[in-house]
């Protein structure tokens, strides 16, 4: 399944900023539903992805490595993909296990020299998220 990224807007057609009862209505009920009252967030699992919401509104996307995430027309899981966005985006930052694309709003994990558990894994991110994923492209 392809899920197409539209860089601080929606993946999917799933609009970041909105709330979780609209997605809800608009694409039926998710397979899980999970709360964190310690850190106050809602995660749903849905086709292929994980929809985090942060004070009920969609913060960020996290699609695994089961589907084709594209932003601005780059499959990035594509050979070559990486290089093309590093282009694309300059404001860009590359650590052991994550890069973050600040101007796509793209955080991307596993393809770097380090591997994560998670295999790979790309999420797309609400504006005021940049420096939460920052942290993980510096924390070693």
């Amino acid at each position: 399944m392809k899920y197409m990224i539209e860089p601080y807007v929606s993946i999917n057609g799933f609009f970041l900023g909105e709330s979780q009862s609209n997605i809800k209505k608009k694409n039926g009920a998710p397979y899980i539903s999970k709360k964190d009252n310690i850190q106050g967030i809602v995660t749903e699992d849905r086709e292929g992805c994980e929809l985090v919401y942060e004070e009920k509104k969609l913060a960020y996307v996290s699609m695994n490595k089961h589907v084709h995430p594209v932003v601005v027309g780059i499959e990035i899981y594509a050979d070559g993909a990486i290089e093309a966005l590093k282009k694309l985006d300059p404001d860009h930052m590359v650590g052991p296990r994550y890069m973050i694309f600040r101007g796509l709003g793209v955080c991307i994990g596993g393809l770097s020299s380090k591997k994560i558990p998670e295999g790979r894994i790309v999420t797309a991110f609400a504006k005021h998220k940049v420096e939460f994923f920052e942290f993980f492209v510096t924390d070693y």
